[in-house]
């Protein structure tokens, strides 16, 4: 079973295969940020529409994350989701969509261990993963400097990986692209995202959204480092990886 269930009074702790060594000392406490800040490991945070928390676990640093609904249902359930079957719960589905991705080498966050905690006909759910260390998402990049032009290139190289193992990312958007201090790029956030048969259509839809999103970052910040000529270099990036594709496989 690729995803270990390990029952804890009413919570249901989910542990990747590929973090068995975690079996014996995995708890429910290290998904309350509570027990990271008594033990003052608690190293920072990224408020979006959420707090993230980042927390400290011997010599690795992790990403701690609630799932929260959006839109006018949030204003009724909060951050509460039916519960039917433990594999339709949103982070297993995410906890098992990346440790695929990860087994494929592909550049995302390794995933750590979820836990859904039950209640009547209702759970909650959170989701431990590995921090990018040194990494900044696209807007605050952009909104500090230029990118090169091959990193643009990478950029879209990136993101035509992920279409040719066909992931759909339901929202590919500037915040979910990283940036290490070694200019490798990253994709995150993985929630509502699946594996698809490869089709031209969504493929562009998903290219779309990313560009609406730089757009509507560059007319939200003063100094924000993007044109046209930028998508240009991303999508040259994009194409050229699947030039390459097509060739090696002739």
């Amino acid at each position: 079973m690729p995803i270990s269930i390990i029952k804890q009074e009413n919570n249901l702790l989910l542990l990747p295969e590929i973090n068995q060594q975690f079996s014996k000392m995995l708890k429910s406490d290290w998904f309350d940020i509570n027990f990271w800040q008594h033990q003052d490991a608690v190293t920072g945070q990224s408020r979006g529409r959420n707090i993230t928390w980042f927390v400290g676990h011997q010599d690795d640093e992790w990403v701690l994350r609630h799932y929260y609904r959006g839109g006018m249902v949030a204003k009724l359930l909060g951050d509460k989701y039916l519960f039917s079957d433990i594999k339709n719960t949103r982070c297993y589905r995410e906890l098992l969509l990346l440790e695929q991705m990860f087994l494929q080498g592909l550049p995302v966050p390794k995933p750590i261990a979820a836990r859904v905690t039950t209640q009547n006909i209702f759970y909650r759910a959170d989701l431990l993963i590995e921090k990018i260390p040194h990494a900044e998402d696209l807007v605050q990049k952009l909104t500090k400097e230029n990118i090169a032009e091959a990193i643009w290139h990478s950029i879209g190289s990136m993101i035509a990986k992920f279409h040719e193992a066909g992931i759909f990312h339901s929202d590919l958007n500037a915040h979910n692209i990283l940036l290490d201090n070694n200019n490798k790029v990253w994709l995150i956030d993985f929630d509502k995202c699946e594996q698809r048969t490869v089709a031209y259509s969504w493929q562009q839809a998903n290219l779309q959204r990313l560009q609406r999103s730089l757009v509507k970052e560059k007319g939200l910040h003063r100094n924000f480092a993007f044109d046209d000529q930028c998508w240009r270099w991303l999508i040259g990036g994009y194409e050229y990886f699947y030039q390459l594709s097509s060739d090696g496989n002739q």
